[in-house]
Order: C-alpha cells, then sequence, then structure tokens
C-alpha cells in the first residue's frame, strides 16, 4: 500500500503544480489571452480519456490504466518543458494533462480495490487519499518557490521527475500485479 500511496502522491503533486500554475505560466511565457483558451483544454480533455477508456479500456486492468495515467501527465509536463511559446506543444501540453488527470480519477478508486479487495475499502483510500491530498496542497507553493528560484524550466523539470518516479511505482505495481497473475495460473 506504501508504494501505491507513494505514486499518487506524487501524481497529485504533480497535477496539482501543473493546474495551479497553467494559466499563469503559459501567459508568462508569451501566450498572452491564449493561455486562457489553451488551459480550456484540459477539462473536455479529462472527460475524452473517460469516454476513451468506456469505449475502450474494458481489458486494461488498473495498474496499466494507473501507469498510462501518469505516463500522460509526465509527457504533458515534458512537453510543455520542451516546446516553449510554440502552440501545438501548448495544446498537446494541455491535452496531455487533461487525459492523464481523467484517468488518473479513474484509477484512484479502482486500483486500490482491484490490489486490496473491498473489505476495508474506505479505510484504503481514505489513507491513500490523505498523502494525496497533502502533496497536492504543497504543490503550488513548492512549485512556485522552484520558478522564483530556478527558473519555469528548472521547475518543470523537477517536477516530471517527481511524476516520473510516481510512473515508476505504478510500473512496479504492475509487474507485480503480473506475475502474481502468472504464478496463480
Amino acid at each position: 500500500m506504501l508504494l501505491v500511496s507513494l505514486a499518487f502522491a506524487l501524481q497529485g503533486f504533480t497535477l496539482s503544480a501543473m493546474l495551479t500554475h497553467m494559466v499563469p505560466m503559459l501567459g508568462s511565457i508569451g501566450f498572452g489571452a491564449m493561455a486562457v483558451v489553451i488551459g480550456s483544454l484540459f477539462g473536455p480533455s479529462q472527460v475524452l480519456s473517460r469516454l476513451i477508456n468506456m469505449a475502450f479500456g474494458a481489458n486494461l486492468s488498473p495498474p496499466v490504466l494507473a501507469s498510462l495515467s501518469a505516463g500522460l501527465i509526465v509527457a504533458a509536463v515534458l512537453v510543455f518543458g520542451v516546446s516553449g511559446t510554440w502552440l501545438p506543444g501548448a495544446v498537446a501540453f494541455a491535452i496531455c494533462l487533461g487525459l492523464g488527470s481523467g484517468i488518473n480519477s479513474i484509477a484512484q478508486g479502482s486500483l486500490p480495490l482491484w490490489l486490496f479487495g473491498s473489505s476495508g475499502y474506505g479505510a484504503v483510500t481514505g489513507r491513500m487519499a490523505a498523502a494525496r491530498l497533502a502533496a497536492g496542497a504543497m504543490a503550488p507553493f513548492v512549485f512556485s518557490v522552484l520558478m522564483e528560484r530556478f527558473g519555469i524550466d528548472a521547475a518543470l523539470m523537477a517536477n516530471a521527475c517527481l511524476g516520473a518516479v510516481g510512473m515508476a511505482a505504478f510500473v512496479a505495481v504492475t509487474s507485480a500485479a503480473k506475475r502474481t497473475a502468472a504464478a496463480a495460473t
């Protein structure tokens, strides 16, 4: 449970930092009023990811969904970090972030149930949520300090690294689940 909690907490940090600072960052690098339009792509992308999951995700296990979500969130941060003022890059950033966030909300409920079962589900998800919410609450402040002291690019790369650690934790959970399933057959 600790590894899954860590992974969700790191994803919560990464996502919260980006959501809080998305429009101001886009505006500060030169997108001006377009920053709001770009940022508005986030919400529809969340819905789109859930629709795609409903239509095509029946064979994806919760660990795979969690890994996919983490990968999309990290990819979004990296795309933003390397695309600069290139409009298609900013659009891809907002869409990837929304897609990852939409799947993340599904994984937060389905992964603990899949891993630990329904007995004590509320207590397990409550403990996991506490870690995720605490990390998400710290993220805007920590990320703003990083931006102020080291610049947007360094803050983005640090955030991507934290997200990548969370992604690696989800991949480890996925691998362990596959090994357990293979051993059971």
